[in-house]
């Protein structure tokens, strides 16, 4: 799931024996340009350092040069028509447009010696691209970000959409090699709907570097008057930003009131209505927007916060899907408030104040007794640091080698 960018992983040892056989890999992108898709940077910089040929085909975003070279990856890049403001016309318009242009990607890669295709989802729509290397006895990674289905019918509404992207998803299934999931729970679904065997399912979490967990912590002391609330991430329907407009109201007009001010560290189709929302609100001068940022800068603007957010609402695709802002917070020593989702819960452990899902007054509570009780503050800071431990893409990256080594 595309959740918010961090830095470039730092370059770390790969043991030499990992790696018995170079292989060139291509990966397919849809949805997000690179290098600010923070997943697949860190996992196509991983396999560079471990030794591996990676080519990235991606989207092209603003100022983009059509080819580069970053980090040791070869990047190349197509123009992708944005059909998100369009309803299911312009998606399906969107999907069409990229899934010819990641094809033929696919198929000249393939002619110049790739030897594993790297799916990443959504939409789950290249698994021709994926039958064509099978028959020519090529390996196939599906990289399983996103419940694609569930997605296609809470943005469009559509049961015949999301039926067909069921479809979508079993063929996808049924043309890899081996399945990289995100956590337990997208794990289950390459099991039960996937059909795939123990063995072929691996899973790599997204995480921030163990660099960030050394970031000296800035975290204000006393009681604050004024707060400094810090949500990173999509702004789209199903990540519900939303649903921060009830509970800044509710700070500014409760029984203990307390001035709060929102950055947003982050962009996304949903923004332009959130902006709307919070104008008929009053609330526009409490909250800035950074847009998008550079990677490097996200650590910085975090550490600006005293208390770092997640308002995402309880979704099946929510409940299920690891939030990787909640790890990034957490990475920083910050204190958390977030809604009692099943994956959210796994990522945060004891290291967030996390309330009944869809209860505004309760994340607002949260987030006073947070600002009014600097004990707490610096125990779910240290907390944090903690928990963020286990939770770095260090971790991660051995997992997506042994998957690696599993294609063999």
């Amino acid at each position: 799931m595309l959740d918010s960018p961090f830095n470039a992983v730092e370059t770390h040892g790969v043991p030499t024996d990992e790696v018995p056989r170079r292989e060139q890999i291509t990966m397919l992108l849809e949805n997000n340009p690179y290098p600010q898709d923070v997943r697949v940077r860190s996992e196509a910089e991983s396999l560079v350092r471990a030794g591996h040929a990676v080519t990235v085909i991606a989207p092209r975003g603003p100022r983009q040069p059509r080819r580069e070279h970053v980090r040791g990856v070869d990047v190349v890049r197509f123009r992708l028509v944005d059909g998100s403001e369009r309803g299911a016309v312009g998606f399906a318009a969107e999907y069409a447009i990229a899934a010819l242009a990641l094809h033929l990607a696919a198929v000249r890669q393939l002619l110049r010696g790739a030897t594993v295709l790297h799916l990443h989802n959504p939409p789950d729509i290249l698994f021709p691209a994926g039958a064509i290397y099978r028959l020519l006895g090529r390996k196939v990674i599906f990289d399983h970000h996103d419940l694609f289905p569930e997605t296609v019918e809470v943005k469009l509404g559509s049961r015949v959409g999301a039926r067909l992207a069921r479809i979508c998803q079993r063929l996808t299934f049924a043309v890899a090699n081996h399945v990289v999931s995100t956590n337990a729970s997208y794990a289950e679904v390459a099991h039960r709907a996937g059909r795939k065997a123990a063995e072929d399912v691996t899973i790599v979490r997204n995480g921030p570097p163990a660099a960030w967990t050394q970031i000296p912590s800035r975290n204000r002391d006393g009681v604050l008057d004024e707060v400094r609330l810090v949500y990173l991430g999509a702004i789209s329907s199903q990540d519900g930003v939303d649903g921060l407009v009830p509970v800044l109201q509710r700070l500014s007009a409760g029984s203990d009131p307390i001035r709060a001010h929102l950055t947003v560290i982050g962009d996304g189709d949903a923004r332009a209505p959130l902006e709307q929302e919070l104008a008929v609100a009053g609330l526009s001068e409490s909250v800035t927007f950074t847009g998008r940022v550079a990677p490097g800068d996200v650590p910085e603007l975090l550490q600006d916060g005293d208390i770092c957010v997640d308002p995402a609402p309880a979704t099946d695709v929510n409940e299920r899907s690891t939030m990787t802002k909640i790890a990034e917070y957490l990475a920083v020593g910050k204190p958390v408030v977030a809604y009692d989702l099943h994956e959210t819960t796994n990522t945060a452990g004891d290291a967030a104040l996390l309330v009944k899902r869809g209860d505004a007054d309760a994340f607002a509570a949260a987030i006073t007794l947070l600002a009014r009780d600097p004990e707490l503050r610096a125990q779910m800071a240290a907390r944090a640091r903690a928990r963020a431990a286990a939770l770095t893409w260090e971790h991660s990256e051995r997992e997506l080698l042994r998957a690696y080594r599993a294609l063999r």
